[in-house]
């Protein structure tokens, strides 16, 4: 029979490292080295929030375990950063969907079932310059670490996980430029400029519509927009390319005659004004009009293809038109960010792009 004292030990050793504390990457690959990408951090230096869902695939070390903390990296770069003050309220949940099927919606992001985990000022350190460049050793020392660390413990019980942060720089001490290390997914959609376009915006070329290649993949939301008029109306015509251009003027618009129409078939319109800059120094450029599409995480929308052009109704110009193709496959980043104010319900979602997190867990 074992003395008393041993078998006292061996309880407190086998408790001691149960409690041991972990360190956990999001996505591994970046544990040690920098991702190829970087972004912003919600209030480093203005009022933002961004929600970061994290797919189980990720996360299956941490099952069953406390997070204590969560720490965001510097990216490799050859420029110091001067440091700052920000203010944050973190939020952490179960998630009720994966990334791919992640809401432009804050709320429907965390579901009913989020922790407040921390809530004041956090430091964003000085940092000195490091080499540059994706692959570059990056470690998670002090001077490249914000550390948020927990008040409150969330146990992390399995699935999907929702990282909400919401930040606003504190007066007198926002940085003017310190970037985090982030991934990107090489999935991206296609894209084709047919011409078409007319009107007073858009340069010589009058291309003054836009889609966001990185934006046609399945779980995104893919992302139109046009520069008009300021305060106009603008109509946004999804359909089959044509085999030809057929003049505006043809249809019986009073539109200048190089504006042409590069739809066979109106499939779909949605609408949006051209909102000017909030800076009155800008708004001689015109206003801004911005529609999105979900695209679903369904095989049967890989690769498909629409052509999208904008009708600009005050001129009634028509824009350049666009042929597009979602990807041919997923991505399988496993992490989707929703960014947006701090004030408005929803935001910007992008499933091919997201932080290196870092959680530490007991």
């Amino acid at each position: 029979m074992l003395p008393f004292r041993i078998v006292v030990g061996c309880c407190l050793a086998g408790f001691a490292a149960a409690q041991s504390v972990q360190h956990h990457v999001v996505p591994a690959s970046a544990a040690a080295v920098d991702a190829d990408s970087f972004g912003w951090l919600a209030g480093a230096s203005t009022p933002l929030r961004q929600q970061h869902l994290v797919g189980p695939q990720h996360l299956t070390a941490l099952v069953g375990r406390a997070l204590t903390a969560l720490e965001f990296r510097r990216t490799a770069a050859a420029e110091a950063y001067q440091g700052g003050l920000m203010n944050l309220t973190v939020t952490l949940a179960h998630a009720p969907h994966g990334p791919l099927e992640a809401s432009a919606t804050f709320a429907a992001n965390l579901g009913a079932g989020g922790v407040l985990v921390f809530q004041g000022d956090v430091a964003l350190p000085p940092s000195p310059a490091t080499a540059a460049g994706a692959g570059v050793a990056v470690g998670w020392t002090a001077s490249n670490v914000v550390r948020v660390q927990f008040s409150t413990p969330f146990v992390y019980q399995g699935g999907p996980v929702c990282v909400d942060v919401v930040g606003a720089p504190v007066a007198g001490q926002a940085a003017d430029w310190w970037m985090a290390d982030a991934v990107s997914d090489p999935v991206v959609g296609a894209t084709t400029d047919l011409g078409g376009g007319c009107g007073a915006y858009g340069g010589a070329a009058k291309r003054w519509s836009s889609v966001s290649a990185h934006t046609l993949l399945p779980g995104a939301h893919a992302s139109f927009e046009a520069i008009g008029p300021a305060w106009s109306l603008g109509i946004c015509a999804f359909g089959a390319r044509a085999p030809q251009p057929i003049p505006l003027a043809l249809l019986g618009f009073q539109s200048p005659a190089s504006c042409s129409l590069m739809l066979a078939s109106v499939d779909a319109m949605m609408v949006a004004p051209f909102v000017p800059d909030a800076n009155p120094a800008l708004q001689h450029l015109g206003g801004h009009a911005a529609v999105a599409l979900r695209v679903p995480n369904d095989p049967a929308v890989f690769g498909a293809t629409l052509t999208t052009q904008w009708l600009e109704w005050t001129q009634q110009a028509t824009s350049n038109a666009i042929e597009w193709s979602v990807a041919n496959a997923a991505p399988t980043l496993g992490m989707a960010l929703l960014e947006g104010h701090p004030q408005e319900a929803s935001g910007q979602l992008t499933v091919h792009l997201a932080h290196v997190l870092r959680f530490e867990s007991q």
